[in-house]
This record gives structure tokens, C-alpha cells and sequence, in this order.
């Protein structure tokens, strides 16, 4: 393919420059589209050019400056016309390569999810500091995790994986966490991540403890793709499809709850970057007047459903402090704090169940 059917079929564009004389290279791809996507104000364009050549190509994007001079095939140059096109139209770069990382493992993400943010990770590393923290009996007992609002999964899958960490087996030759070794390490009971030999075994012999981690969203295909990110990263959750607490049982209660439910307010969502309210979903997004719908819902539930010296964590907006934390005011609730994010801004509302 020439140059010329690239800048007419790829992108229909006249106004970045003439496209390069002879075959496209890597170099000149990249230059070329940096360019497009820059007159379109896509944010990054450098850095979306990479990441679709990269995708393309099937390589790390460092290949990239490796091999410069690669002339992609003719094949490969149509799919990527096909990904310039979509993302000089502002679709989200997750969307067009189908994946995102977080906490260091790729997602599967789709229009039906909210796309993982770096924020979010700061529940998780707190949700699994207080299982650390927890007296090891309380561990012994085996520990019950809600998500609620899954989407990707991302939440649950990463919390029910570091949960292998944080209560891994004794007898894999590392001294267990606020153990002792020798003979008091052997008499911790093994925990193993809610599957189905670990429930057999536990069945078989009281001296094992299961954790189990739910995670339930309303959106059934968003539960659909949450389950098969578990199943690839080799996670054990629990996905229900359901609005919040419905999809449980009545009698359900669990130690931790942790959610990061829809909180941009109705005034937000008009103002949103096009790429976020043109393309995610608004049923992820918006919480409401106040962004506090969801978060009213959780709170009210959560004093009956979080166990004696349980934990709950919910995502919130930057605005959202006070708010959030007066609907956790009551008795039955102690050291109510908000945490900040990486960006050093309000986003995690954390309470103590007393």
C-alpha cells in the first residue's frame, strides 16, 4: 500500500503535512499519525500512535524504535488505518486495543465497562493492608470480600490474587505474616482463595479456612467479561449479575465491602471530556444531582451486611468528602477517613464497622 492510499483511505486528512515519498515505515507511520491525531486534539498523540502501531504489529512498543525502517504489510496497514480513524474521532484507546493495565495485569475492557484507572488501585492496596493487618486468627477464619459494581472485574480480580499473597498457605516454606516460625507457624490453618478444591479440603478437614470474593454488577454482559478476565488471570471470584446488594442473599455479610460505584454528578457529566461521555458507559458514570445515589445505597445497606470489625472502601469523586463521610456518621461506625489517590486528590472513603 503507498503512501498516498494511507492518507487517503486512513484518514482522509489534508491539512498535517504531505505524506512521506516512497513505502510507509514504522518512523514515518508514527510521525505522520502523531501529527493527525494532534490536529484533531486527541490527547497524547505520540504516545496513541505508538500503542496502535505497537498493537498492530504485534510487538512492545520499544520494538518500535528497534526497527524503524519495518515496513508493515499491507494487512497490517489497513488495520491500522482502521485504529487512526476510530481514535482521530476521540474512542478511547482502551476500546480500540481491548485491554488496559491495572495494578501490573492486563484487563479486557469494553464499551460496557467503565475502562480501569490508576485512582482505583488505591482501594485496592488499602483493602489488602487491612487483611494484613488483621489479627491472624481473624485471618484463620477465612475472609468474605464484596465488590460491588465489578465492570472489569479489576477490582475483585486484583484483590482475590494479592488475598493469595497476604493468606498464602504455611507450608509453602515462607514464614506466614504476623507468624512464628517453627512449631507455631504449623499450627496456622492453610487458606486457599474460594475454589473448588479449596472447599473440598476444607470440607474434609476443619483445619482449612476458605476466603471467598463476590463481586456483582448490573450490567449482565459487563459480568460476562469480568468473569473471563478472572478466569485468564486465574482468579477466584464469584460474579452475580444484579442491581448492587440484590444480586446476594439475604443472609450474606461479608468483612470487607469495597466499590467503585457510578459517582459523576449530573452537572460533571455534561462537562466530561468527549473520549469519557461519548464512548464509556453513562450507567458506569453518573451518580446522580449530588454523585451520592450509589453511595447512599451502599452506606444504608452496608451497616447490616459488613461483619463486626469489617472494613468498607468506596471510590468517590473529588468533591465528595464531607458528603461521603456523613453518610457514614453513626455508632456503628468508627475512624471514618478519606484517602488520597496517587494525584495526591480526595477518593477513597474508608470506614470501620464497629
Amino acid at each position: 500500500m503507498s503512501a498516498h492510499e494511507v492518507t487517503a483511505q486512513g484518514t482522509g486528512n489534508k491539512g498535517n503535512g504531505p505524506a512521506p515519498q516512497g513505502p510507509w515505515t514504522v518512523r514515518t507511520l508514527l510521525a505522520w499519525v502523531a501529527g493527525f491525531l494532534k490536529e484533531r486534539e486527541v490527547d497524547s498523540p505520540r504516545a496513541i500512535a505508538e500503542i496502535l502501531l505497537a498493537d498492530t504489529l504485534g510487538v512492545e512498543r520499544m520494538r518500535l524504535y528497534m526497527e524503524p525502517e519495518r515496513e508493515p504489510s499491507a494487512d497490517e496497514l489497513a488495520r491500522f488505518r482502521a485504529l487512526v480513524a476510530r481514535a482521530g474521532r476521540h474512542e478511547p484507546i482502551q476500546f480500540l486495543v481491548g485491554r488496559w493495565p491495572f495494578l501490573g495485569r492486563d484487563f479486557e475492557v469494553a464499551p460496557c465497562t467503565l475502562i480501569p484507572r490508576p485512582c482505583t488501585e488505591t482501594l485496592v492496596e488499602r483493602a489488602l493492608a487491612f487483611c494484613r493487618e488483621l489479627p491472624e486468627a481473624r485471618r484463620a477464619e477465612g475472609l468474605r470480600v464484596l465488590d460491588l459494581c465489578t465492570g472489569t472485574g479489576c477490582i475483585a480480580v486484583s484483590v482475590a490474587l494479592g488475598l493469595k499473597a497476604v493468606l498464602r498457605p504455611t507450608d509453602a516454606g515462607c514464614r506466614p505474616l504476623g507468624g512464628q516460625a517453627g512449631a507455631a507457624a504449623e499450627a496456622v490453618p492453610v487458606v486457599q482463595i474460594g475454589d473448588e478444591p479449596a472447599v473440598a479440603a476444607a470440607q474434609a478437614s476443619p483445619a482449612r479456612a476458605i476466603t471467598t470474593v463476590v463481586a456483582t454488577d448490573v450490567v449482565a454482559e459487563a459480568v460476562e467479561l469480568a468473569r473471563r478476565n478472572a478466569q485468564r488471570l486465574g482468579a477466584a471470584v464469584d460474579f452475580r449479575a444484579g442491581d448492587l446488594w440484590d444480586a446476594l442473599d439475604a443472609r450474606e455479610t461479608f468483612d470487607l465491602v469495597l466499590s467503585n460505584p457510578p459517582y459523576v454528578t449530573d452537572a460533571e457529566y455534561e462537562a466530561l471530556d468527549r473520549n469519557v461521555r461519548d464512548y464509556e458507559p453513562a450507567s458506569a458514570l453518573k451518580g446522580g444531582r449530588d454523585g451520592l445515589d450509589f453511595v447512599r445505597r451502599i452506606a444504608h445497606e452496608a451497616v447490616r451486611r459488613t461483619r463486626s470489625g469489617g472494613l468498607v472502601l468506596i471510590e468517590i469523586g473529588w468533591k465528595h468528602r464531607d458528603g461521603a463521610m456523613a453518610l457514614f456518621a453513626g455508632s456503628e461506625w468508627r475512624d471514618v477517613e478519606v484517602l488520597r489517590d496517587g494525584e495526591g486528590i480526595d477518593r477513597v472513603l474508608v470506614a470501620h464497622r464497629v
